[in-house]
């Protein structure tokens, strides 16, 4: 009988067992806080039981459960909460308990991590951060907001924008890495830089709406952005564009925005002197009797107020105008600029699907007069996602058309396109007016053959008539498909591609003087015309499969790890044609001349291979550890030289975690590689081109070809460039949260640099690529938050950030000290070994060992040395900014502040402005004859030895005060024409008012906000610097740019309103 009740007890229990087992189901669901925003890595325990799970970087889980059992959803800092199992899907909500770092930080790949868990250096832009003003470019409000990030976004539409992430890492090729929903896009530019008529088309980032953005994560230190292989040595940039949620309501978000401009900056002149030269008010006219001024600058007498001829005679007839200054005539020919902004959003989502509909127009018509800086961008994005039972697939696409006009910088050529705009208002005297010279067509004294100077040319013809046209459009996008194996592994794998294609058409028009005319008389230059068509076609195609494993190993350890593959290639292709000397007036086509075009073309393609894990372990959600390991294969590299490694580790702690302190310490180390651009190990050929002193022979010649060796030497060694990176880092905040303070240090190490470095003319070629510099910089970076007060109605939010980083060229190859950079005039820009990177040298005025000036007894001016000295560098001391909101009830008031200390630039504009006379510093001595001071005379022996000095008595008299500031004459004053870039800008200023949701609901809509805001509305510069915005530059925006400027056009100031409605 026992034995049957034994039996009978066991059947029991078995069937008890089974109907539990029965009863078991999958338990999911999205544990987030109490933003809303989705918690990765939450401990999800069954109650009683060992069977546990980690949410996603989605905040998603799931788990076995029987409707009878408990969840147990835990996260340190967060409230413990329970949950029956009753229902198949649970999401949850967990509340703090603690002062932590609060948010959702995406990192690598898209992987979603609670800032907690960060142990590395990231920063993260909201899109508030974005949209406070309305902005055409991302990065124009951010400058100053992100410590360690030297951001420069010029004041002008269409600009390009410069990202400097912990200084220069390398010579060329210093953009961070941009990653928009999880694929690599282009920030490459079709501007055209240097000294010669230049142009700035804008670069690969500003081609997305601003409005767009949900965030963006800036990965700073180098543990941060190892997983990104070579191309994340200068930083990685994390962008995530606007996208819906499952089971989200249909929403219709529309923004519209009016902006009006007017110019900023324009160079301060003096206002004692009027047109003329050496001092005299009169010029000699070939073949007339005019004694009228014709000169392109203000070094006549001092201005009296007579009544004075002035110009050219025409049919007896002449002009007569006051002998007075005219303080804003440069001013007055810049008119009011505005931009129109529209965007419109669709979105929703169902139980296991969503989507969105993105479509912006922005239209844009700056300062300068007429369509000449037109800007137009269009943007249309559709994105979406569907889950079924274990699959999700994502995808994006975004389609950019974007139509610019360019106004032209730096020096114009009188045997090609002509010149540009402020090379010729910089050659306007003080007294005269610009806006007179408007109609060139009806009036006689503004046309070309009559014009008041024939060393320029009326800048209302040069914005007219000479043109730079780019026509853009651009596709970029991914496709993701994850699927969830179980409850730890997951595997995804990405596949996306960026597409731009651009046409630049760059034309100018023929100038030709009537005969008898001024011009044609005085043998002024005439302007043969020309043409020149460009092509652009750039393409990348990425590709990522990724294994996920997530899991709590035990109650108070957690792991989570990838595994991943990455195959990335590029293509671009060039086409350029060029021609002078048109033949039909204003018929800008290539055929248009009896000259054969100069022909370019440029086809390249570099493909590399790359595999990736990282492993993360976290002890009690307190102690993070993280592991990284990268191996690239290039195709850029020689074989033997293109496979490398690099390896990071980052640790953090949480010390303390509190209802009032929270703090957290952070430690890493990462190495990079850096490869090179296509082509540079083995010596190219090109179409055979003789270059003569009367031009150039370009083959075939007489139906012969040929080709010849490229001016690149080609060089089988080189090697891949090496960074290394340590770094240590607090994050912490105090009394609940009024005081937060991010702080990092670091120490960056770049080995075996590459640049193309110049060569001799005997050996055949111009330069090479070689693995050439070591470079080092170090730095510190602040993040400071307060809230000075809050009240039940009003917070006041104040943030300031501070950033100084500090850079030295460790070695120089080849037994040099120097590496010549770029070069204008009399300056040029250096690497210099035991120096910042970006030295400033030139030949200086000499001086005696007591200081003081030698001078050249037969002119007075100042003797040069014949080796250059360092005359400044372009690093900056520190960059800070300073940021203010303020909130009462629906009202919001915010305003931010740049100052940017230290560091110097060339500026082309204070050597012409001080060549023509109108520069402030050519009024010294009210121009009377003076002897510079503190200056002496060689006192030479009959072999010409230097045996001592004497007083100067050579006196620069008004006659030579012309010369004086002309460095062709005196090259003593050139080093003066770089100037100190230091700034303290007024940003931003807005005011927002967001409608009450009870009132807005009733018209049924769901939130409406109305913003008042200006921009660059406040500069201010030393008074070494009245001349330009420091933030201009005509030298692209990479390394190059920190030279300075060459005839930049001028910023401007914005004045602007919005609304926003969602419905």
């Amino acid at each position: 009988m026992k034995l049957k009740f034994n039996g009978f007890l066991v059947l029991l229990l078995v069937l008890v067992a089974q109907i539990t087992f029965a009863q078991e189901r999958v338990v999911s669901g999205v544990v987030s806080d109490n933003a809303g925003l989705p918690l990765p890595g939450v401990s999800v325990l069954v109650k009683g039981t060992k069977s546990g799970t980690q949410t996603d970087f989605d905040g998603k889980y799931s788990i076995k459960a029987s409707p009878s059992q408990v969840l147990i959803f835990s996260y340190v800092g967060m409230k413990t909460h329970e949950v029956k199992a009753t229902s198949s899907t649970a999401n949850v909500k967990l509340e703090s308990t603690a002062v932590e770092l609060e948010g959702v930080v995406v990192t690598a790949f898209g992987q979603k991590k609670q800032k907690r868990s960060v142990s590395s250096a990231t920063s993260v832009v909201s899109s508030k951060d974005l949209t406070e003003v309305t902005n055409t470019n991302v990065f124009e409000s951010l400058s100053g907001k992100v410590a360690g990030v030297d951001i420069t976004a010029p004041a002008q539409v269409g600009a390009s924008s410069k990202v400097v992430i912990r200084g220069f890492s390398s010579l060329s090729g210093n953009s961070p890495l941009y990653v928009v929903d999880g694929t690599p896009i282009s920030n490459s530019s079709t501007s055209g830089t240097g000294n010669t008529r230049s142009f700035d088309s804008g670069n690969g980032i500003g081609d997305i709406d601003p409005n767009n953005i949900e965030n963006i994560t800036i990965l700073k230190g180098a543990a941060a952005s190892a997983l990104y292989g070579s191309r994340a040595s200068n930083g990685v940039i994390l962008i995530t564009t606007k996208s819906a949620k499952n089971s989200s309501k249909m929403t219709v978000e529309i923004m519209t925005s009016t902006d009006l401009a007017e110019v900023a900056r324009v160079p301060h002149f003096q206002n004692e002197f009027g047109e003329g030269w050496n001092g005299k008010s009169w010029s000699s006219w070939a073949g007339s009797s005019n004694t009228a001024s014709n000169e392109n600058g203000s070094w006549g007498p001092a201005f009296n107020g007579e009544i004075r001829l002035h110009g050219a005679i025409i049919n007896s007839a002449q002009q007569i105008k006051p002998y007075v200054a005219l303080e804003n005539n440069i001013r007055d020919f810049y008119v009011l600029g505005n931009t129109f902004t529209n965007d419109v959003r669709v979105s929703g989502g169902g139980e296991r699907s969503n989507f969105s509909m993105y479509f912006s127009d922005v239209k844009s018509d700056g300062i300068i007069p007429t369509t000449a800086d037109l800007y137009k961008r269009r943007t249309f994005g559709i994105n979406g996602g569907v889950t079924e039972g274990k699959l999700t697939l994502k995808g994006t696409v975004t389609y950019v058309k974007k139509d610019q006009n360019a106004v032209n910088t730096g020096q114009g050529s009188d045997a090609g396109e002509g010149n540009v705009l402020t090379q010729d208002m910089l050659q306007i005297p003080r007294d005269i007016s610009v806006v007179d010279q408007r109609d060139y067509t009806n009036n006689p004294y503004a046309s070309n053959s009559y014009y008041f100077t024939p060393y320029a040319s009326n800048p209302y013809w040069s914005i007219n008539e000479n043109a730079t046209v780019i026509d853009g459009n651009r596709f970029y996008g991914n496709t993701n498909l994850t699927y969830k194996i179980n409850d730890h592994f997951s595997a995804s794998y990405q596949v996306g591609g960026d597409y731009k294609s651009e046409k630049v058409k760059s034309y100018g028009a023929v100038v030709r003087f009537l005969p008898g005319s001024s011009q044609q008389l005085g043998a002024a230059n005439e302007v043969v015309g020309g043409v020149t068509e460009r092509s652009y076609e750039n393409s990348e195609f990425d590709s990522n499969l990724i294994l996920n494993y997530t899991a709590t190993l035990a109650e108070d350890f957690g792991i989570n790890a990838l595994a991943g593959f990455n195959s990335n290639q590029r293509k671009s292709n060039s086409l350029a044609a060029q021609i002078t000397n048109l033949d039909i007036l204003n018929y800008y086509e290539l055929s248009n001349s009896s000259i054969k075009p100069a022909v370019g073309q440029a086809n390249s393609q570099r493909k590399s291979y790359s595999v990736y894990t990282s492993i993360e372990g976290s002890y009690k959600n307190i102690l993070y550890l993280t592991l990284t390991g990268r191996n690239d294969w290039t195709s850029t590299l020689p074989i033997g030289n293109n496979s490398y490694f690099y390896p990071s580790a980052a640790l953090s702690g949480i010390v303390l975690d509190n209802s009032e302190t929270f703090l957290k310490l952070r430690a890493s180390y990462a190495q990079l590689g850096n490869d090179t651009a296509p082509y540079q190990t083995s010596s190219t050929m090109i179409q055979g081109n003789s270059a003569l002193g009367f031009g150039n022979i370009f083959l075939p010649l007489g139906g012969v070809n040929g080709y010849e060796f490229a001016g690149n030497l080609g060089n089988a060694n080189l090697k891949p460039e090496r960074t290394t990176e340590y770094e240590v880092g607090a994050e912490s905040t105090f009394f609940k949260k009024r005081v937060n303070l991010d702080v990092a240090v670091y120490d960056k190490s770049s080995m075996d640099v590459l640049w193309a470095s110049p060569l001799a003319a005997s050996t055949g070629y111009a330069s090479q690529t070689a693995n050439i510099i070591d470079l080092n910089n170090k730095g510190i970076e602040v993040a400071l938050n307060l809230v000075p007060v809050r009240t039940t109605n009003f917070q006041w939010d104040f943030t300031t950030t501070f950033t100084k980083n500090i850079s030295e060229v460790t070695d120089i190859k080849a037994g040099s000290d120097k590496q010549l950079l770029a070069s204008d005039y009399g300056i040029t820009f250096n690497a210099v070994k035991g120096q910042p990177l970006g030295v400033f040298e030139s030949t200086v005025a000499l001086k005696n060992d007591l200081g003081q000036y030698i001078i050249d007894g037969a002119t007075g001016y100042y003797k040069v040395a014949t080796d250059e000295s360092i005359i400044g560098t372009s690093e900056r001391d520190f960059v800070m900014g300073l940021n203010n909101k303020m909130t009462y009830k629906n009202l919001t008031f915010t305003f931010g502040l740049d100052w940017k200390q230290g560091g110097s630039m060339y500026s082309y504009t204070k050597h012409l402005s001080q060549f023509t006379g109108n520069g402030i510093e050519t009024t010294y001595n009210n121009r009377n004859t003076f002897i510079i001071p503190n200056s002496v005379v060689e006192v030479l022996d009959a072999n010409g030895v230097v045996t001592g000095y004497a007083e100067n008595t050579t006196p620069i008299t008004t006659d030579k005060v012309t010369d004086y500031w002309n460095s062709a004459k005196n090259p003593g004053i050139e080093d003066a024409h770089v100037i100190d870039k230091t700034f303290v800008r007024l940003r931003s200023v807005a005011l927002t008012y967001n409608v009450p949701s009870a009132f807005s609901k009733r018209m049924g809509i769901q939130n409406a906000s109305f913003s008042l805001y200006g921009k660059n509305l406040a500069l201010w510069t030393p008074n070494s610097n009245p001349y330009v915005d420091p933030e201009l530059s005509t030298f692209g925006s990479g390394l190059l740019s920190e030279q300075g400027e060459f005839a930049a056009n001028p910023t401007q100031r914005t004045y602007g309103a919005s609304v926003k409605l969602t419905f």
